[in-house]
């Protein structure tokens, strides 16, 4: 809860929380898009008399490169079978990158266990947003920022529902401190082949490398700002 951050004494005014953005060129050169920004202002009472103003930006990015390089895949699928229809795609097919920057009154800082239930709230919704059924936490890895910073990133893997395909899904959660701010980043990309069994048609429909779009993300999320 809100109220377990520590304050120093004096204004509680709190500044606009500034997007934590990934560098354009650097976008543009990995076939990356940004998506949607979402800047949000909410309020929380510390006691009586005082009310704990929290500012909060998402930004989402796609990745344009890896979802045309799949419709590729499938198209030249579709025409080595002479499959007479096209086959749609869902956009979460591709890798995705999603920031969350919290800001906080001057002298505020996020305890540790607050940082820790943010940063689980995030897994779970990589789980329920990739229709994911079981995940598990494979490794970790140290980025530099920006800033000269070091950040910890957790990286996961986990296995769909259905069973029509052996592809799996590969995600990522960090977070790291500003100055006055907290930024939280999560990451997937499917990893694995995609095939299709039906009749006389079988085969690879597309297949990814999630290990090698997982480094492409891990370099992005070291530019942020």
């Amino acid at each position: 809860m809100i109220p377990l951050i520590t304050m120093s004494s004096g204004c509680l005014e709190t500044p606009e929380a500034t997007p934590a953005t990934i560098d354009e060129n650097a976008l543009s050169a990995y076939g990356w898009s940004q998506v949607s920004v979402e800047e949000k202002t909410f309020e929380q009472q510390i006691t009586g008399s005082k009310t704990l103003t929290i500012s909060s930006a998402t930004v989402e990015y796609y990745n344009d490169r890896l979802m045309n390089d799949i419709n590729e895949q499938t198209l030249q699928f579709t025409e080595d079978n002479n499959i007479p229809v096209s086959i749609d795609l869902p956009d979460s097919m591709t890798a995705h990158i999603i920031t969350y920057r919290l800001s906080l009154p001057s002298g505020a800082t996020l305890p540790t266990d607050l940082v820790s239930d943010i940063r689980e709230k995030m897994l779970t919704d990589l789980k329920e947003g990739n229709d994911i059924d079981s995940i598990q936490e494979t490794t970790t890895r140290t980025i530099i920022l920006n800033d000269g910073t070091e950040a910890v990133v957790k990286i996961y893997t986990g296995s769909g529902n259905s069973t029509d395909t052996d592809l799996k899904m590969m995600g990522f959660v960090t977070a790291f401190e500003g100055e006055n701010t907290n930024t939280f980043v999560m990451g997937f990309v499917p990893d694995g082949e995609h095939r299709i069994e039906s009749g006389i048609v079988n085969g690879t429909l597309f297949s990814i490398d999630g290990e090698s779009e997982m480094d492409e993300m891990l370099e992005l999320i070291s530019m942020i700002e």
